[in-house]
């Protein structure tokens, strides 16, 4: 292993609870393996009815089962497991991830209230940001000209202004089959969008399905990054719809140049927080956590809280 930076890591990693929550597991379990390893942060989705109804309408995920049906009692018992979680083992919320369109005039008041009261949520749990998906992506039809990437910019910045005022980053996190897909989509976004009240999560798997440089956008944009995603992927062109997804691999074990973004990090003094991610595994969620874990500390050199380190 060679060291990647002269300068210390200053940011923790934590880890996406995809792995567990997309395949229908319980969570309780899944905290606590991860609070085990050393892991003092989770991410996991909202999970709204708008959120699904955006994923369904416009992103590519393949055949799905009918919309059940998620009461009040079920959503306020998750976000209970949470807390329990945050108060007994000491593993911390470090963001709820929610897709909204942005650009339905018709829709933008319930998404707006939806966001916002997910803010007051992540307040209560200390949590640090809001991580931000979605708008209609060029495939699905939709326009993406100058007015469009403006008034995309405004309701971001919108968010960002009030869940700031709660001490809350809002971050934009281009994504597969949504409004920010390409570099090129992304430094449009970046002209127009006003970065001292809406910023950046970077997850370098998508860009590179995209075939896009995510070393290259972490380099240029990173006074914007208030939250990374990390995320490995392996690439192909004959991939379409739900099988660049499915493409998505422990850390390591793909095409991403994770030791190239880890210098940007370093080399830039990053202090916020670095997630692990994986959707679904092709193995089991424990075991593509091990490999990722592994990869980080006898690879890239990194731990996963910077005070721990021996």
């Amino acid at each position: 292993m060679t060291t990647l930076s002269a300068k210390p890591q200053r940011f923790s990693i934590g880890y996406h609870l995809n792995s567990w929550d997309l395949e229908g597991l319980p969570l309780q379990p899944a905290l606590k393996f991860l609070a085990d390893q050393g892991f003092g942060w989770f991410e996991i989705l909202a999970f709204t009815s708008l959120s699904d109804q955006f994923a369904r309408k416009y992103m590519q995920l393949g055949h799905q089962a009918p919309m059940g049906v998620t009461t009040d009692t079920d959503i306020l018992r998750r976000y209970a497991i949470l807390s329990k979680a945050q108060s007994e083992l000491g593993i911390r919320l470090s963001s709820l991830y929610v897709n909204a369109v942005f650009v339905n005039p018709v829709a933008w008041e319930y998404e707006r209230d939806v966001l916002l009261s997910l803010a007051r949520l992540l307040k209560g749990f200390d949590a640090p940001v809001l991580v931000l998906g979605g708008g209609p992506s060029v495939a699905s039809g939709n326009a993406h000209d100058a007015q469009d990437y403006r008034d995309f910019a405004r309701s971001l910045e919108d968010i960002g202004r009030r869940t700031k005022d709660l001490g809350i980053d809002t971050v934009y996190h281009p994504h597969l089959d949504t409004f920010v897909e390409t570099r090129e989509q992304l430094d449009r976004l970046m002209d127009v969008l006003d970065t001292s009240v809406a910023g950046l999560c970077i997850d370098p798997a998508h860009l590179a399905q995209t075939y896009s440089d995510p070393v290259d956008a972490v380099k240029t944009y990173i006074s914007a990054i208030r939250y990374m995603h990390l995320k490995d992927t392996k690439v192909d062109p004959a991939l379409k719809g739900y099988d660049r997804y499915a493409a998505f691999c422990e850390l390591g074990a793909g095409v991403v140049d994770l030791k190239g973004i880890v210098k940007e990090l370093l080399d830039a003094d990053y202090a916020g927080l670095a997630i692990v991610e994986l959707d679904a595994s092709q193995k089991t969620a424990e075991q593509s956590t091990l490999e990722s874990i592994d990869y980080l500390k006898n690879t890239l050199g990194l731990v996963l809280t910077p005070d721990a380190r021996a």
